[in-house]
């Protein structure tokens, strides 16, 4: 097969990346990128990497992490390398991200190796970043902290017939102690002899891969390249492992490691160190281990909490998955096939409105406490968007992780890697094809299973109204569930610290709407908030229907319903961009939010005060006055902006007047003790 020439540099840095071209192919490429905004982006550190594991067939472990180039534009959100790379080949500036990328990976290396892990990284380079002899002096200076054999060099064949010179620099860099790996090989690149002598490994392509189960010639290429990386001595790594059949074909021919989704999606750095060696063995043992080392954790959306406490190491996920449809079956069948796949025993649950099943363990009182509040929650909900559901909702009520764990990949169809995320971090799940409602008992506190319930009620009736095809930014998806679920328990004081968390998560530029806008990207960004995605998401959606009002947002489900995409929806009914909402809703929300005010609720025998939208770390002087009573003191706010504390309880009983004053304005309130 005769290759073209002129192929993109660096194309290889996102080949890992299929989904999320995907997504990003569906909201529109972003707008040409000016040169100089790519020197900006090494100046100001936009540039990150996100690693994607590569792992061990015979032992489901993790040997490696291919690193994978992201670009965090201050407008567009992040960026792929195919929507930036050839603007920085043709603006010169291709070696010194090259060079930045290989610091990075060191660095991320070093940090793995602190830790006691010995995990190794890859990173792809082309032709043009190696010409010049002088950057190949600077990679060797860069790679010396290296242990042997620690870093790969992926190339492509291209590479190597393109630019005569490749081969000698490879060599250079293998006798410093990298590897060298042949990259996107398909049967038209098999290497000769000579060029095998210099290599460490094959990484076969991902269309091949992608083919050998549908097509015969496919396959007997596959077969034929593992069995020459096996002559050549060479590792072979098959990339693209996208599901079960693919993985059980490429190991069945004995191909050494593997890399794709079924296995991992890239991976933030961030508290995964736990992670990595033994949660992609889920996929190939079901063993769940997983699930059983979460330790104690609790639902990304449970008991309105602002911020989810996540075990160390894990990300809380996305909780609503688009996954195929089941297969039909009654829920009867569906819970004797949970107890023959997992041994969980479910017993139903009399509900008006629903099929509900828990786990026997589950005392009676609690089982009935469940149904009760779905039968609640559907009604209040089908009040609230104005629509009935059409199909009662099927909900499957799990006491452990690792019940929950089990039925997730063996029953409702969620790779092996997922569940295990899922039950180490979310309370519930709703597969909306299925028309399935899953819930997590033990990722629960008190009151946790009826604000889950009704949180995923959401996803449910959301996604029944606009069509299970239907695409919602994730950051609305995840927004319109938690504003729902905390609409029945907000009180003015857990308002103001949600919106007080949104806007100081955004004011430290951690997050843009962009950023949250993706399915597939949800778990990682909401993961490096450390569970405070949901708020933000929920704050956008507030402000949205503030917007938009309640009616209009009911509207743009209907559009959406009807084929629009939820941009043309919302433009429809803000007479505005999607893009201008997202881009302005830090500098809304904090306009929302400017003035300084005082909240109060009842405590015991006194009256809680907290004062809200003041500045961090700010001191802010207050005073108290009554009949007969004064008090000054000065507070210090926290991170958000606020503080609470309980007056009253050893005041006399009567009317307080409370101010507080600090450098950005003043608010003042009565309370009544």
């Amino acid at each position: 097969m005769k290759r073209a020439k002129g192929r993109p540099v660096l194309e290889a840095l996102a080949r890992a990346d299929v989904d999320a071209r995907k997504t990003r192919a569906r909201r529109g490429q972003p707008a040409a990128i000016d040169e100089q905004e790519i020197v900006r982006a090494l100046e100001r550190a936009e540039l990150m990497l996100h690693y994607q594991p590569i792992v061990d067939m015979r032992s489901g472990e993790c040997r490696r992490f291919e690193a994978l180039l992201r670009w965090r534009h201050p407008q567009l959100g992040i960026l792929l390398p195919g929507e930036f790379m050839r603007i920085a080949e043709s603006s010169g500036q291709l070696r010194h991200i090259g060079a930045w990328v290989i610091d990075a990976a060191k660095r991320q290396w070093a940090a793995w190796r602190a830790d006691g892990e010995t995990f190794g990284v890859s990173v792809n380079i082309s032709g043009p970043e190696i010409e010049g002899a002088s950057t190949v002096g600077d990679m060797l200076q860069l790679i010396r902290p290296f242990d042997p054999d620690a870093l790969t060099f992926e190339l492509t064949a291209a590479t190597f017939a393109e630019h005569p010179r490749v081969s000698v620099v490879t060599q250079r860099l293998a006798a410093a102690g990298a590897r060298i790996s042949l990259d996107d090989v398909g049967a038209a690149d098999a290497p000769g002899r000579q060029l095998a002598a210099g290599l460490d490994e094959l990484k076969l392509s991902r269309s091949l891969v992608a083919r050998a189960l549908t097509e015969a010639s496919a396959l007997a290429d596959l077969r034929a390249l593992i069995e020459l990386g096996r002559d050549h001595r060479l590792t072979v790594v098959a990339v693209g492992v996208e599901d079960k059949a693919t993985y059980d074909l490429v190991r069945s021919f004995g191909c050494d490691l593997a890399q794709g989704h079924w296995l991992s999606r890239p991976l933030v750095p961030d508290r995964l160190a736990p992670w990595r060696r033994w949660a992609v063995g889920v996929a190939f043992s079901g063993a769940l281990a997983v699930a059983a080392h979460a330790g104690a954790t609790k639902a990304a959306a449970a008991s309105g909490s602002s911020q989810a406490a996540t075990a160390p190491g894990f990300m809380p996920s996305m909780c609503c998955l688009d996954l195929p449809y089941g297969r039909g079956e009654t829920s009867a069948s569906k819970s004797q096939e949970i107890l023959e796949r997992t041994g969980v025993a479910l017993v139903e649950q009399q509900s008006v409105r629903a099929t509900v099943y828990a786990d026997a363990s589950v005392s009676a009182s609690a089982r009935a406490e469940i149904a009760a509040s779905v039968d609640d929650d559907m009604a209040s909900l089908e009040k609230e968007f104005g629509r009935s559901f059409a199909v009662a909702p099927k909900i499957y009520v799990f006491a452990t992780r690792s019940g929950f764990a089990y039925a997730l990949q063996s029953v409702f169809g969620v790779r092996g890697p997922d569940a295990g995320l899922l039950a180490a971090a979310n309370g519930g799940v709703t597969l909306p094809r299925q028309g399935v409602i899953v819930i997590n008992l033990q990722n629960l506190g008190a009151g946790g299973a009826s604000t889950i319930v009704r949180h995923e009620l959401t996803h449910a009736l959301v996604h029944e109204r606009v069509g299970a095809d239907a695409v919602l930014p994730a950051w609305f998806d995840e927004g319109i569930a938690t504003f729902e679920e905390r609409a029945q328990a907000d009180t003015d004081e857990s308002a103001a610290r949600d919106s007080s968390i949104a806007l100081a998560v955004l004011a430290d530029g951690r997050t843009t709407l962009r950023e949250l806008d993706a399915p597939a990207e949800w778990a990682q960004h909401n993961a490096l908030l450390g569970g405070q995605g949901y708020t933000v998401a929920a704050e956008a959606v507030r402000l949205l229907q503030d917007r938009v009002g309640r009616d209009g947002m009911l509207r743009m489900l209907d559009d959406i319903t009807g084929g629009q995409t939820f941009g043309a929806a919302y433009a429809a009914e803000a007479g505005e961009a999607l893009g201008e909402f997202e881009r302005a809703f830090p500098a809304r929300l904090a306009e929302a939010h400017a003035a300084p005010s005082i909240m109060q609720s009842p405590d015991g025998d006194g009256v809680r005060w907290t004062v809200a939208s003041f500045t961090p770390s700010a001191k802010v002087n207050v005073t108290i006055e009554g009949v007969g009573y004064r008090v000054q003191f000065e507070i210090t706010t926290d991170r958000y902006g606020m503080y609470s504390a309980v007056f009253g309880s050893t005041a006399p009983h009567g009317e307080y007047t409370v101010r507080a004053s600090g450098s950005t304005g003043q608010a003042v309130a009565v309370l009544r003790t």
